[in-house]
């Protein structure tokens, strides 16, 4: 059975075009599109993006909740999803894995170029 895309997960992918990021950024085997045809990462090749920035991204689902929460921190470091958000941390919530791993690369990728900006 095909997982259901959700509207959430448009939003995400929305969020993660608006940093700039481009499908040219993956392999085509890391791609995924949504029912449109915006083209997203994978769950693994967001993986690969964080541990390329050093951190580690857990993604832990809620079934009480119906939603899964990721959740970033430095590699080696215990991921606490109560910790504030800053270059190194964060948490986020979506509605399914796919969702929320995207979600959070696009909220990685604002940051740091929020952090750039202020820097200059």
């Amino acid at each position: 059975m095909k997982e259901r895309i959700s509207l959430n997960l448009n939003y995400a992918v929305d969020r993660l075009l608006d940093t700039g990021w481009s499908p040219a950024e993956c392999d085509a085997a890391d791609l995924e599109r949504l029912p449109d045809g915006p083209a997203f990462p994978s769950i693994e090749a967001v993986r690969r993006e964080f541990a390329r920035a050093g951190l580690e991204l857990s993604l832990k689902q809620n079934f009480m909740f119906n939603c899964c929460r990721a959740t970033w921190a430095p590699a080696g470091e215990t991921i606490d999803p109560n910790h504030a958000q800053d270059d190194r941390h964060g948490t986020v919530v979506g509605s399914c894995e796919r969702e929320a791993a995207v979600y959070a690369l696009a909220q990685l990728r604002e940051y740091a170029q929020l952090h750039q900006l202020a820097v200059v």
